[in-house]
């Protein structure tokens, strides 16, 4: 399932870019530059871990039953709260003009950032037609099922 509707069209402003070291300039997630108000989708179910603002912008994360922490960023708003039950493809928000994506998952050396589009399917260089894959692991390989991430 895609951060974004497939009805809405998204296009990618700032791709993901792993930082050399943990405190080192990159990108964490994918950027995508959006119309105020498009409804934001969860990818998977899980639990909100975090509800709140950061550097002036909302975040929201959720985290999976298989441990990951999906992120979403610069939002314009959501009524959900930590503790609160998320299933895949629910709206949990609005976007302001733009959306962060991101996904961490947990590691013997703590928790990673990995590069969203490797969970993402995508047809062109909008979000129309991307699909967030079951299970997908860091090689892509596509797991039926639902979005368990």
């Amino acid at each position: 399932m895609a951060p974004i509707s497939v009805a809405y069209k998204a296009t990618i402003s700032d791709p993901f870019r792993q930082p050399s070291c943990d405190r080192c300039a990159g990108n964490r997630g994918i950027e995508y530059s959006t119309k105020p108000g498009t409804p934001i989708i969860a990818g998977a179910s899980g639990v909100v871990s975090f509800s709140g603002v950061v550097a002036n912008k909302k975040y929201l994360v959720i985290r999976t039953p298989a441990g990951r922490r999906l992120t979403y960023g610069s939002i314009l708003n959501s009524d959900l709260r930590i503790g609160n039950s998320v299933v895949a493809g629910q709206i949990i928000g609005a976007t302001s003009n733009m959306l962060y994506f991101g996904i961490r998952e947990s590691s013997a050396l703590g928790d990673i950032y990995v590069d969203p589009a490797k969970y993402l399917t995508q047809n062109n260089q909008f979000l129309s037609g991307a699909v967030l894959v079951s299970g997908a692991s860091l090689r892509s390989e596509q797991v039926g099922g639902d979005s368990a991430c």
